[in-house]
Order: C-alpha cells, then sequence, then structure tokens
C-alpha cells in the first residue's frame, strides 16, 4: 500500500499542479492601479466643473456686451450726444426720471442698470468682481464696449494672486 502524502493548503502546490487563487501581493498592486486610475477620474472632473463655470461667465460677458450695445442703439440721440462716451462706473446713481427722462438720463440708467447686473451676486447672474466700461474713439467713430471679471485660478508659484486671473471681453460697435 502506498503512503498517504498529506496535502497542506498552505504550502506550495506540487511540481506540475496549477496554483489556485490570487497572492496577496497581485490584490495590492491591482488596488494601487484602480486607485491612481480613479484619481485621474477625480482630476479631469475638477477641470471640467472649472472650465463649465469659466464658460459661462464669458457666456454672460458677452450677453452683457450685446445688452449694453441694444441699449445704446434705443437711444440713438443719447449716442450722437457723447451720452454713452466713457461713462464713470464708478459714480452712477440711479435715474427716477419717469417717461420724461433726456438721452443723457437714459444713457445714466441704462449704465447704472447694466452696471447693476454684471456687479450682482453670481445666482442673479452676476459676473466674480465684474465691472464694465464704454470707451469712445474719435478717429474710428466706434464704441468699445468691455466686460471684466476675475475668474477663480489655481494657487501655486505661478499665480500668487488669489483673487483670480482677470478675464476680458470687448465689442467694437459702430452706431
Amino acid at each position: 500500500m502506498a503512503p498517504i502524502k498529506q496535502h497542506n493548503q498552505f504550502s506550495a502546490p506540487a511540481k506540475g499542479q496549477a496554483q489556485h487563487g490570487v497572492t496577496m501581493v497581485e490584490i495590492l498592486v491591482a488596488i494601487i492601479i484602480l486607485s491612481i486610475g480613479f484619481l485621474g477620474m477625480a482630476s479631469i472632473q475638477l477641470m471640467g466643473a472649472k472650465n463649465i463655470a469659466g464658460s459661462s461667465f464669458r457666456t454672460m460677458a458677452t450677453i452683457y456686451a450685446y445688452d449694453m450695445a441694444e441699449r445704446m442703439r434705443s437711444n440713438a440721440e443719447g449716442v450722437d450726444n457723447g451720452a454713452y462716451n466713457n461713462l464713470d462706473f464708478t459714480q452712477l446713481a440711479q435715474q427716477r426720471c419717469g417717461n420724461n427722462c433726456t438721452p443723457a438720463q437714459i444713457a445714466q440708467r441704462d449704465a447704472f442698470e447694466w452696471s447693476q447686473a454684471i456687479k450682482g451676486g453670481l445666482t442673479d447672474g452676476g459676473l466674480p468682481q465684474g465691472g464694465g466700461a464704454i470707451v469712445y474713439n474719435v478717429a474710428t467713430d466706434t464704441h468699445t464696449i468691455n466686460v471684466n471679471w476675475r475668474e477663480a485660478i489655481r494657487i501655486d508659484d505661478d499665480f500668487p494672486d488669489a483673487n483670480g486671473e482677470l478675464q476680458q471681453f470687448e465689442l467694437e460697435v459702430q452706431l
């Protein structure tokens, strides 16, 4: 009678026998590879969210610039009299003249409302630290409508400004 071989489950398989299961090292390598993949996907998600916010701000800036251009087109007499030339948006006051506004008062009201919309809260469609300006060029008889805002950026050695990077949209119109 042949002796019975006892096989210990923790011992290495005998020569010619296939190994069953996985080792701890293989499991750890698989976990590390999956972790790196998940970190990469999370980074892509964050970058995508930042780009979506930036494109939203650029869209709003475009809308505000065209809004002012339309306001100026509807007040042609105010444009002709220079009421929109080089407006100071820091010293604006709301015009309460009802239906009897002069073209200059309409221009002041337009500038005030436009400025308030740009500077409004983000949930109200405003831009972060938003601002605007209208510059008249006598030589070309054009108005350049500027809308600017600060877009959040990653703070590191290259960009030490915690307020974000200044972005600007310009629209040049001839009325």
